[in-house]
């Protein structure tokens, strides 16, 4: 349970983050917009926010031990973090093209995107794992449950 706030609190943070960058970091000294700078935050801050619906959907399934949501959930994530890589090599790129105020802004983006793309493997690991858990849990209790309902026939109950 301490992964799901864990990632509830991180995209709440992220979402925060850019969009603060999304209204402020895109203008630069001269008054002119990059539009690199700005889509990429946009785009940045959209991935949060779904981040953080997903994390919300995998409480749900903790607490009502629903399997059928953990593993959307576990899809879900595996496209965010390869996302999440994607803007680390769009992070670099702008490094690499622009040379500009804030440098500093991209190569932080760069840390903690790929900071996050390690921490969602690590917790799509233990989701999926948790998944597995509940299946096994459901259909032990479907074979206890199907235990009760057996009733043996013995053979000198029977005519022959």
């Amino acid at each position: 349970m301490s992964n799901i706030s864990f990632f509830q609190v991180w995209s709440l943070l992220e979402l925060t983050g850019y969009s603060l960058l999304v209204t402020l970091a895109p203008i630069g000294r001269n008054g002119t917009v990059s539009h690199h700078r700005y889509a990429l935050y946009i785009t940045a801050a959209v991935v949060s926010g779904i981040t953080l619906l997903c994390s919300i959907l995998l409480i749900v399934a903790a607490y009502k031990k629903l399997a059928s949501l953990t593993l959307p959930w576990t899809i879900v994530t595996g496209i965010l973090t390869a996302a999440f890589f994607v803007m680390c090599l769009t992070g670099i790129s702008l490094i690499l093209q622009d040379t500009g105020e804030m440098l500093e802004v991209e190569i932080i983006f760069i840390v903690v995107h790929l900071a996050r793309a390690c921490i969602s493997v690590y917790c799509i690991v233990i989701v999926h794992s948790r998944h597995k858990q509940i299946m096994y849990d459901e259909d032990e209790q479907r074979f206890q449950q199907s235990a009760k309902m057996y009733q043996p026939i013995w053979m000198r109950d029977q005519a022959l």
